[in-house]
């Protein structure tokens, strides 16, 4: 006789949400502060739309609270100072991405393990802020392999027509 052992689906609880939802906000704020202070366009531009991805993660997060009736709890986050780092100019260009690309692949990873133990309720969710964190990795490890190139990536204002035509010859 084989006994099928049932793995308990957990629901999100408060500090769940509440990690998802402090995560959300840091990154957030750093990715509005690059947008607003990088000369250029496209780089601006790209952290522009991530700062609306965690905009609109913040929403859902703060939805799925309220559904589950619950209260927002602060949770201080571990790597807060990097963040800090990243959007007082602390670090080169290719550190903070590259701490960039770390903490949301991290984000993605912890994300898509907690799928598999989730209650169905909270299953898109999580899927959803995953594939986000995914699409923010690719995109920023784009910026990287530039960054390699050029270590002054972010501050060209010219950068379509660097994509196009490289560098101007001087």
């Amino acid at each position: 006789m084989t006994v099928a052992t049932e793995t308990q689906a957990r629901a999100l609880d408060e500090k769940d949400l509440g990690v998802l939802m402090q995560y959300t906000v840091e990154a957030y704020k750093t990715f509005e502060k690059l947008a607003e202070n990088l000369p250029n366009p496209m780089t601006a531009q790209m952290f522009k739309a991530f700062a609306v991805d965690e905009r609109e993660t913040r929403d859902l997060i703060d939805m799925k609270i309220a559904a589950n009736q619950g209260t927002r709890v602060r949770i201080t986050l571990a790597g807060d100072l990097r963040f800090q780092d990243i959007i007082e100019g602390e670090m080169s260009y290719r550190e903070a991405t590259e701490a960039l690309i770390a903490r949301e692949k991290a984000m993605e990873n912890r994300l898509r393990a907690m799928v598999s133990g989730s209650a169905q309720t909270d299953r898109n969710l999580l899927i959803y802020i995953a594939a986000t964190k995914r699409a923010h990795v690719v995109e920023l490890e784009r910026e990287l392999e530039l960054l390699k190139f050029d270590a002054q990536w972010y501050r060209r204002e010219d950068a379509e027509y660097r994509i196009v035509h490289g560098p101007k010859s001087e």
